[in-house]
């Protein structure tokens, strides 16, 4: 889970980089951390929600 979390916000990170030093010659590096972080912890919330709920079964089986 953690990987598949990792992967797009990592790419837009080094995408963003490269794109901003190219064209504007300066790295807004605070945005773009801060963009990737949230997008990292959506992602990983997104994922982590996809994960069926198995306390239910778990409670009634005892």
């Amino acid at each position: 889970m953690f990987r598949e979390s990792i992967r797009f916000p990592s790419i837009f990170f080094v995408v963003s980089i490269i794109w901003q030093f190219i064209f504007d010659r300066e790295v807004k590096w605070v945005d773009n951390i801060g963009i990737c972080l949230l997008m990292f912890l959506f992602i990983l919330f997104y994922n982590w929600s996809k994960v069926p709920y198995k306390w239910e079964k778990d409670h009634h089986d005892q």
